[in-house]
């Protein structure tokens, strides 16, 4: 399904424009109060901005409300490239 992003709350949780809530599939960044959160979001927002926040998602669960989704965008899975960034699961 395509959707707008409106804004992260931090690098692997946001809000769609329609107030719906969303965290990333099987990524772990920082949280907004933790160190380095500021670098973590600014690449899932500039990941997402190349898009003009426009993606495709797949939902895959719930969680504390939020819808848990696989996201991608013209350039791929934003799922798959912020894990290979260091933003892993790390077992769970």
């Amino acid at each position: 399904m395509r959707k707008k992003i409106a804004y992260w709350t931090d690098a692997d949780s946001g809000v769609y424009t329609n107030g719906e809530r969303f965290r990333l599939a099987k990524v772990r960044a920082p949280e907004h109060n933790q160190r380095g959160a500021s670098k973590a979001t600014r690449t899932v927002a500039g990941m997402t901005g190349r898009s003009k926040g426009f993606v495709s998602t797949r939902k895959v669960g719930m969680s504390y409300g939020r819808s848990v989704v696989e996201m991608r965008n013209k350039d791929g899975s934003i799922n798959n490239r912020m894990r290979k960034k260091g933003y892993t699961n790390k077992g769970r």
